[in-house]
């Protein structure tokens, strides 16, 4: 890291916060669905699909589609299940 630039909160993530975390991960796809809830479910899981498919790292494609989906909302979790059935990451 450039000398002078710090992250805020500290040191950079390790590995364990670096997204991949399923909590986290679990927030990021509710957020990003509830911001898209207004297209309609249907409309919704599909954009929250291709937006996780576009823009999350393999890895936290991985982690999501093999952890508890049980706290996912419900456009989330059809997202992540439209994911998993569209054989991606």
């Amino acid at each position: 890291m450039p000398a002078g630039l710090k992250r805020a909160g500290g040191s950079w993530p390790s590995q364990r916060n670096s997204g991949m975390d399923l909590a986290h991960l679990t927030y990021m796809a509710n957020q990003i669905a509830r911001n898209l809830a207004i297209q309609g479910e249907s409309a919704a899981a599909d954009a929250t699909c291709q937006h996780i498919q576009d823009y999350w790292d393999p890895r936290m494609k991985a982690a999501i589609l093999a952890g508890d989906h049980s706290a996912l909302e419900p456009i989330a979790r059809t997202a992540v299940e439209r994911l998993a059935s569209a054989g991606r990451p």
